[in-house]
C-alpha cells in the first residue's frame, strides 16, 4: 500500500471517529444533561432552550451524518468487502442503522420540534388554549421518545462499527 494510502486511510479514520464522537456525545449530552436540567426549569424557560438547543443540535448531527456516510462509504469500498461476508452484513446494518437516524433526525426536524411551539393567542378561548397546551405536552413526550430512539440506535451503530475493526 502506497504511502498516500494510509494518510488517506488515516484521514478517513481520524474523520469518522470525530463525527461518530459529536454525534453521540450530542445525543448523551441532549439525553442526560439537557433532559435532566429542564426538569426543573419553568415552562417557558424550557420551551426557549428547547428551541435553541434543538435547532443547533440537529444541524450538528446532519453533519455529523453526512460526514459518517461518506467516510463510512469510503472505508467501506477500500476494504474491498463482499455484502454475503460478515463485514458485509454488518455494513448492511449500519446502512440501515444510518437511514433510522436520518428519519429520526427528520422527525426530530420536521414534526415533533415544530409541534413543541404553542400557538396561544389572546383570541383563544381558554379550551382552546387548554387544547395547544395538551398538543405541546404530546409533541414534547414524542420528542423525548424519538432523542432516546435516537440515541440507542446511535450506541448499536457504534457497536455495529467497532466490530469491523481490529486491534493490530
Amino acid at each position: 500500500m502506497p504511502l498516500t494510502d494510509t494518510y488517506l486511510d488515516v484521514f478517513l479514520s481520524v474523520v469518522h471517529v470525530f463525527a461518530w464522537s459529536i454525534y453521540v456525545g450530542g445525543a448523551i449530552c441532549m439525553e442526560f444533561v439537557l433532559n435532566y436540567a429542564q426538569q426543573s426549569m419553568k415552562p417557558s424557560q424550557t420551551a426557549v432552550v428547547c428551541e435553541f438547543s434543538g435547532k443547533r443540535y440537529r444541524w450538528w448531527s446532519f453533519l455529523c451524518l453526512l460526514a459518517l456516510l461518506a467516510t463510512g462509504s469510503l472505508m467501506a469500498l477500500r476494504a474491498g468487502w463482499s455484502l454475503d461476508s460478515t463485514q458485509g452484513v454488518a455494513v448492511i446494518l449500519l446502512v440501515v442503522f444510518w437511514i433510522t437516524q436520518m428519519t429520526t433526525l427528520g422527525l426530530l426536524t420536521f414534526r415533533f420540534h415544530p409541534d413543541m411551539h404553542a400557538r396561544l393567542d389572546t383570541s383563544m378561548t381558554q379550551e382552546e388554549m387548554k387544547r395547544e397546551r395538551a398538543r405541546v405536552g404530546v409533541a414534547i413526550v414524542r420528542m423525548a421518545a424519538t432523542v432516546r430512539i435516537e440515541l440507542a440506535v446511535a450506541v448499536l451503530a457504534m457497536l455495529t462499527g467497532a466490530s469491523l475493526h481490529t486491534v493490530a
